[in-house]
């Protein structure tokens, strides 16, 4: 009997979780596997408008094939968002983790501090991005030629510093990206933030006992308990970044779906998919195999 009884009650309890995310599942079903399934429909397919809705001739890769081999500017976009994400990928993880060991330290006004860096992420969801179209606001801060609508002018800076062309284009890339780098760490802070305060306060005490400095504990003891936590917003500001709207592959796409041509933008970005796939497939191994095993 008490066992009947137990079977009855975790039955109840798993009919109440199913009551629960069913809603999800729905949602899941019907906003995400159908138009999925359909853009792959269309990849391989001719998409016209009829009379009673679009009208789906099949032919194989041949949209593939135009996109590939005729297409002048798209394999240049996604060389150019591929080798993109080398540059801001770096940039973006040591940056927010830099911040987040700061915002994590004892000082009056950290929360509001962490509130000030955490707002770009709620501000980039909302309407106010979309009011932020003037030119004085867009123009980057720093400016590299006597054309640009930089504020600050670095030329004359480099030329005297006589550093060399891969340093130069290195400096150049991260000055004039800097806003936009500062924009898209929000996610990344706080999710180092809850790592950073998962760490005992043993460790570090630990540390300087033994004569550990500041560097030491940080190389030894900070970035290897965040390891896991490191993979977690090194994976999230990938897909960010090869799905942001201000991406070339992703906007010449938009602008397909917008002319009616759903059948070229399913195949440039199926085709775009697989690329991003296998570019975080070998970061995941590469850091698997050079991070994970030496940490752990």
């Amino acid at each position: 009997m008490k066992q009947k009884k137990a079977k009855g009650i975790e039955s109840l309890r798993r009919r109440y979780g199913y009551s629960f995310v069913a809603h999800w599942i729905i949602g899941l079903i019907t906003f995400f596997f159908i138009p999925l399934i359909f853009s792959i429909w269309y990849s391989f397919s001719d998409v016209s408008l009829g009379d009673t809705g679009f009208i789906l001739d099949f032919i194989g890769f041949e949209n593939y094939k135009v996109a590939l081999m005729e297409d002048p500017e798209y394999l240049n976009m996604v060389r150019d968002s591929v080798g993109s994400m080398f540059y801001s990928l770096p940039m973006i993880v040591s940056l927010s983790l830099i911040l987040a060991v700061l915002l994590n330290q004892k000082y009056y006004g950290r929360t509001i501090m962490r509130i000030i860096f955490f707002l770009p992420v709620i501000i980039e969801s909302s309407v106010i991005v979309r009011l932020l179209s003037d030119p004085s606001i867009n123009a980057p801060i720093f400016n590299f030629s006597t054309e640009g609508q930089g504020f600050v002018n670095y030329d004359l800076i480099f030329a005297n510093l006589n550093l060399p062309p891969q340093i130069t284009e290195f400096l150049t890339f991260f000055l004039s990206n800097t806003v936009a780098l500062t924009w898209g760490c929000g996610v990344q802070i706080i999710l180092f933030l809850a790592g950073l305060q998962g760490i005992p306060d043993s460790l570090y005490e630990v540390s300087k006992i033994e004569g550990a400095n500041k560097w030491d504990e940080f190389w030894r003891i900070t970035v290897p308990m965040l390891r896991h936590v490191l993979l977690l917003v090194i994976i999230y500001t990938m897909i960010s970044q090869f799905t942001n709207s201000n991406n070339t592959v992703v906007s010449n796409a938009l602008s397909l779906m917008k002319d009616m041509q759903y059948d070229m933008a399913a195949a440039m970005l199926w085709f775009y998919f697989v690329i991003v796939l296998a570019v975080i497939g070998l970061v995941l191994v590469l850091y698997n195999r050079y991070c994970l095993k030496k940490w752990d």
